[in-house]
């Protein structure tokens, strides 16, 4: 079956925008403006419960939170199989349902109905898990049943293959010979995907040489015109104490995003570049207070090496990237633009002490492994676009922003009548529970609410 994928002739034939295009013209015409939620989510799903605590029953908790009421939904480390298949499935079945019971744009419930009849083998073709990936730079050269197309933007030789439909991209992995983990990249998108690309980095470090560190792109249409797409870029930076590697690497996806949007005939569309940098951004005045968060007892001073390094990097990273050669080319932290003077940590070590205001709530971060200080290294960075068709932040928060919902993570709880339907248990603080936490993963998401319209 994977031999098929790039080489069968029943290749959707017909246009799935022209028929859009037929049966709304009219509101093509009328189109101006969309809000669309996107959810950027580091999920610590590696399957190996020493390294990422409860990943099996945080799955769960992960696919409840990415099916509320998010348009696209960006995630990193989903380096488990069966974690990628149960999250992957869920969201195709939501997208199903929702074009099947009207809560779809009627040109996305068309979009959707018309992908489906050209499926092969409708039965079984909704989705794919990673196993049957193939290479970027054949699917670029040949026909596949997605309905998608798949270009080549890479920057490098690096093998570097996906898997996907209009509603996911998942990749890059290196092959079945490879002995990396795959990337643990995937894009979900109720907006269908028209195009696709994936780019495994040159360079990896440590312990991130067992990944398959890289980027997935998504081009995602947002209206009944094909015209009308935001690019979306999902990427999974270098870790630890290798700020070298990793600036090489964010260096790297520049020149990957300039290779893609080389594609865009008239003007550069709207662009959205998400993921875990791994690069911490200055903390304002009074961090400490404002997180409501306190070092433990046992914490050592940072040295003001140290902190001049980290910043000395930070700045380097923002450098790089506005380094595109295009002049009207502007990329802008949506954090710091909106919420200037919160620190908007996304990760904090299990050491150090949280309180009630803290979306760790009281009982600190228990999905981490490892201690240290809390850092935002977790972003969403954009651009307007250069011409109609724009992009507009509206509002962007952590995700919990506030300790709210409260997870069992046993495998077996007693009380079972707060299970989801997906099976993730919330709880209270007084229920019997040995692991409890206020989040899905070590990190915290973070969500942006942004209008996309078109001047006209």
């Amino acid at each position: 079956m994977v031999n098929k994928i790039a080489t069968l002739d029943s290749e959707l034939e017909f246009s799935l925008v022209d028929s859009d295009r037929n049966s709304e013209s009219n509101k093509e015409k009328l189109f101006k403006k969309e809000t669309i939620k996107i959810l950027t989510q580091n999920t610590m799903l590696i399957p190996f419960d020493f390294v990422a605590p409860a990943f099996d029953q945080r799955t769960n908790c992960i696919t409840d939170l990415i099916l509320k009421d998010y348009g696209i939904v960006c995630m990193q480390e989903v380096y488990n199989g069966s974690s990628q298949d149960r999250i992957i499935s869920a969201w195709h079945n939501m997208v199903s349902r929702d074009a099947e019971n009207g809560n779809l744009n009627n040109w996305q419930s068309e979009y959707f109905n018309n992908w489906c009849n050209s499926l092969p083998r409708k039965e079984k073709d909704l989705w794919h898990s990673l196993d049957e990936a193939q290479s970027v730079a054949v699917l670029a050269e040949n026909k596949n049943f997605w309905g998608v197309k798949v270009i080549d933007g890479r920057v490098n030789n690096l093998e570097a293959e996906l898997i996907g439909s209009p509603y996911y991209i998942m990749g890059p992995d290196r092959g079945h010979l490879n002995i990396r983990q795959d990337s643990g990249l995937i894009i979900l998108s109720k907006y269908p995907i028209i195009e696709c690309s994936a780019m495994t980095y040159s360079s990896s470090s440590g312990s991130d040489r067992l990944a398959n560190k890289g980027v997935v792109y998504a081009r995602i249409q947002i209206s009944s015109s094909e015209g009308d797409y935001i690019h979306v870029f999902n990427t999974h930076i270098q870790a630890h104490d290798y700020s070298e590697t990793r600036l090489a690497q964010i260096s790297e996806l520049i020149d990957f995003i300039s290779e893609i949007i080389k594609s865009d005939k008239d003007y550069i569309r709207p662009i959205l570049i998400v993921g875990d940098f791994n690069v911490a951004a200055e903390k304002p005045d009074n961090w400490i207070e404002l997180a409501d968060i306190s070092p433990p007892e046992t914490e050592y001073p940072i040295s003001a090496e140290h902190l001049d390094n980290a910043l000395i990097e930070y700045k380097e990273f923002i450098k790089i990237l506005n380094g595109f050669s295009y002049e009207q080319l502007n990329i802008t932290d949506t954090w710091l633009e909106i919420n200037p003077g919160d620190p908007g940590f996304t990760w904090i070590g299990k050491d150090w002490i949280t309180g009630s205001k803290n979306p760790y709530g009281e009982i600190g971060n228990q999905i981490a492994t490892g201690n240290g200080g809390p850092q935002r290294i977790d972003y969403i960075f954009y651009f307007i676009g250069a011409d109609s068709l724009y992009l507009e932040p509206i509002s962007i928060s952590l995700v919990p922003e506030k300790p709210d919902l409260l997870y069992c993570l046993d495998k077996n709880p007693e009380d079972t009548t707060n299970r989801s339907q997906n099976g993730c248990w919330e709880i209270s603080l007084e229920d019997d529970c040995s692991h409890k936490s206020y989040t899905v993963s070590d990190h915290l998401g973070l969500e942006l609410s942004f209008e996309v319209g078109k001047d006209n």
